[in-house]
């Protein structure tokens, strides 16, 4: 007598393992756990996630993707790739000025994970400082300095130094 053996795919569980990177970064590769293997078998591929590196901060879901073996059929528990702000550290740099100018404006370095993605900071430095402040030295504070909220930015505080004008460049400025 003859008959026909069936051989059917063996029931695993893949279950991810959730992730965290920060904005700007490449996803990681994703790991998971796999029950239910015999003989030395394993998947092959791998697992995504819609995320990039240019996406916000925020959740998303880590798929199966490619991860597969014909000879399993894969029961699958996703997970999460967690997103986390860009730490940024900005320091207005030391400037000085003549009493009676106007404030230059305010410059900055960027630093820690630095800006990625072609993103900027928008709005301006400022000081209590004004054209009318006397000699001295003045903070230069973060004013309206933002970052999106892919970035968590940290601020130092610069130096405006105001020097007294000299009683030549006073006169001078008079008589012209």
């Amino acid at each position: 007598m003859s008959g026909t053996l069936s051989v059917t795919p063996r029931a695993i569980i893949v279950k991810a393992n959730g992730a965290v990177r920060t904005y700007g970064d490449q996803n990681p590769v994703f790991d998971y756990t796999a029950t239910g293997l015999v003989n030395g078998d394993t998947p092959t591929g791998a697992l995504t996630a819609s995320a990039s590196q240019f996406s916000s901060i925020g959740s998303y879901a880590i798929g199966l993707g490619t991860l597969g073996n014909a000879n399993h059929a894969i029961a699958y528990t996703a997970a999460g790739l967690t997103i986390t702000p860009r730490l940024i550290n900005v320091i207005a740099n030391n400037v000085s000025r003549a009493a009676t100018a106007a404030n230059p404006l305010f410059s900055y370095t960027v630093a820690g994970g630095g800006l990625v993605n072609g993103d900027r900071l928008f709005g301006q430095l400022s000081s209590a400082a004004d054209r009318f402040s006397a000699p001295g030295s003045y903070a230069i504070e973060q004013g309206s300095l933002a970052a999106s909220a892919n970035y968590s930015l940290s601020f130092v505080r610069g130096i405006l130094t105001v020097t007294a004008t000299s009683p030549t460049a006073k006169r001078d400025a008079i008589c012209s």
